[in-house]
C-alpha cells in the first residue's frame, strides 16, 4: 500500500496536501524570529526521531572523525584557495553552532551582517511585505519529506498573476502522514476569552501517536499551538478516549465543518478516534475496522456520519451517535475515500488493486466499478463547482479525468508526470475548480490546470465556463 511501509523514511515526496481558501489567511501574517538556540532544539528534536534511520543505513566504511587529520589534509590541497578546511575554526567568527539533521557544524547569525562571509550588501525587506497574503491568493499546505528531513511547505498560489512560490514552512521533528486543514481555534482554553475566533490551521498526523495542530498565520513557529494524544508509542495497541489517544501512527484524518469542534482520525492502531478540539481530547473510539484506518471522510450534509476505509478491505458507514456501522467488500486495500458532492448517498472508494469502486449507502454491491489505473489509486478528488467531475492518481504516475455523470463514468483525459515517480495525492483548488495540486514521491508539489485541456472543455461544455 502506498500509506505507510518502510521505504517513506528515506523517501523523498509528499504524501498529503491541502488547500487554504481564499481570503482565510490573515493579509499580514505574525513573524517570529527564531533565535539560535531555539532553532538547536528544534533540530537536536529532529534528530533524536532520526537515529533509527541512521542505524538501519550505517555504512560498513569507517567514518573519519578525527578533525584535525581532515583539516591536515585539506591544507595539503593545492585548490582549497578558499580556505574551506577551516572555515569553522577562524577566531573571529562569533556566531552560533548549529548541530544535528545534516547541519552539524554550520554557524548561524542571527543578524546576516554578522557574518563575514557574507559579502554583497544586504537588501533590506520589510517582513510585512515579504509575506503579506492577498485576499485573491490561495495556499497549499504540504507535508513534504526530503531525505531525512520533514516539513510543511505552504505555497501560495494566485490565478490572476500567476503566482506561485512557497511561502513559508515548518520544520517538523517527526516523519508527517496526513494533514488537513481546519478553521477551529484549537489553543488553550484558559488563555481563550470568550467565543473561539476562526482562524487559519491545519492538523498533522504522523508517524507518531501524536496530532499536531498548527497555526498557519504565524510565519517561523517552533511550537503547534495544542497537541492531541501522547507522543510516545505502545506496544499494548489499546487507543483510549481522554487525553492518551493514539498509541501508533495517525494515516488520516477528516474535519467535521457542520460540527467545527470535532476531528476523526484513523490510526495504524485500527481504531478511529473523535476528537473533541476545544477540550483536546477524544470522545468517542471507533473500533469497527480489523486493520489499519487509512483514511476517513465526514459526510458533507450529516454531521454524525462518517465514512472510512482500511486495510482490512472494508468501506464502512458508522453513525457516530449509535456507533452502528455499515460495510462494503472491496478488492485490494481501501486507499482513499470520498463522499460524491452530487449525491448524498453515495460514495467511492480507490483501492490498492487500480479500482475506483461508487457505492450506494442504500444497496449491497457497488453502483460500478472502474478499472483506472495500473497500479493503486493513491488519489480521488472532486469539486462541487463542477459537477461529475473526478480526477484519480496513481503510483504509475497518471492523473486521469473522468466524467461520472449519471453514474457513467468515462475517462475524459489523462496525463502522466514520468518524471515524477509515483502520485501520491491530489486536490481541487475550493476556488478555482479546473486547478489540480497533485502531490509527488519524487516531484515535489505539481500543479495542472485541466481546463487548458481540449477533451476536457469539450466534456464539460455544458457545467464549465474557461476562464
Amino acid at each position: 500500500s502506498s500509506g505507510i511501509n518502510a521505504e517513506w523514511p528515506l523517501r523523498p515526496g509528499i504524501p498529503s496536501l491541502c488547500w487554504v481558501e481564499r481570503g482565510v489567511a490573515c493579509e499580514q501574517p505574525h513573524v517570529v524570529q527564531l533565535d539560535a538556540e531555539e532553532l538547536n532544539e528544534l533540530i537536536e528534536k529532529t534528530q533524536q526521531n532520526l537515529d533509527i534511520i541512521d542505524n538501519n543505513n550505517e555504512s560498513d566504511d569507517e567514518p573519519v572523525n578525527d578533525v584535525d587529520k581532515v583539516n591536515e589534509i585539506a591544507k595539503e590541497d593545492e585548490e582549497d584557495e578558499f580556505n574551506m578546511a577551516d572555515y569553522d575554526n577562524e577566531d573571529d567568527i562569533n556566531g552560533e553552532k548549529i548541530f544535528g539533521a545534516g547541519l552539524t557544524g554550520v554557524t548561524y547569525f542571527a543578524n546576516p551582517e554578522d557574518d563575514p562571509y557574507i559579502t554583497l550588501p544586504q537588501i533590506a525587506k520589510d517582513d510585512d511585505d515579504t509575506y503579506a497574503i492577498k485576499p485573491t491568493d490561495s495556499l497549499i499546505c504540504c507535508a513534504k519529506l526530503d531525505g531525512d528531513m520533514s516539513n510543511i511547505e505552504i505555497h501560495l498560489w494566485n490565478a490572476d498573476d500567476e503566482t506561485f512560490y512557497v511561502h513559508h514552512d515548518i520544520l517538523l521533528d517527526k516523519f508527517p502522514l496526513s494533514v488537513e486543514w481546519l478553521s477551529f481555534d484549537a489553543g488553550d482554553q484558559e488563555e481563550i476569552e470568550g467565543d473561539r475566533s476562526p482562524g487559519n490551521y491545519i492538523a498533522l498526523g504522523c508517524m507518531s501517536p501524536q496530532i499536531e495542530i498548527w497555526d498557519l498565520d504565524i510565519v517561523n513557529t517552533s511550537e503547534p499551538v495544542t497537541l492531541l494524544g501522547e507522543r510516545i508509542k505502545t506496544s499494548k495497541k489499546k487507543p483510549k478516549i481522554g487525553k492518551k489517544g493514539h498509541c501508533d501512527a495517525v494515516m488520516g484524518m477528516s474535519w467535521n465543518k457542520l460540527t467545527p469542534n470535532v476531528l476523526a482520525s484513523g490510526s495504524v492502531d485500527c481504531s478511529i478516534l473523535l476528537w473533541d478540539l476545544e477540550t483536546a481530547t477524544a470522545k468517542e473510539c471507533l473500533t469497527h475496522h480489523k486493520d489499519k484506518v487509512q483514511t476517513v471522510c465526514w459526510h458533507l450534509a450529516e454531521s454524525t456520519t462518517l465514512l472510512s476505509g482500511g486495510y482490512d478491505s472494508t468501506c464502512q458507514v458508522v453513525d457516530c451517535r449509535t456507533k452502528n456501522s455499515k460495510l462494503w467488500n472491496v478488492e485490494g486495500e481501501v486507499e482513499q475515500v470520498l463522499w460524491d458532492v452530487t449525491n448524498p448517498y453515495s460514495f467511492l472508494a480507490g483501492t490498492s488493486t487500480g479500482n475506483v469502486v461508487c457505492f450506494d449507502i442504500r444497496q449491497e454491491k457497488p453502483i460500478y466499478t472502474i478499472a483506472a489505473h495500473d497500479s493503486e489509486v493513491s488519489g480521488v478528488a472532486m469539486t462541487k463547482l463542477v459537477p461529475g467531475l473526478l480526477a484519480t492518481c496513481s503510483a504509475d504516475r497518471v492523473v486521469k479525468i473522468w466524467n461520472i455523470a449519471n453514474n457513467k463514468p468515462n475517462c475524459v483525459t489523462t496525463r502522466e508526470f514520468s518524471d515524477a515517480g509515483s502520485l501520491h495525492c491530489l486536490s481541487f483548488c475550493p476556488d478555482s475548480p479546473t486547478m489540480l495540486a497533485i502531490g509527488a514521491l519524487s516531484g515535489g508539489l505539481l500543479m495542472w490546470d485541466i481546463s487548458t485541456n481540449k477533451d476536457f472543455r469539450d466534456a464539460f461544455n455544458n457545467t464549465f465556463q474557461g476562464s
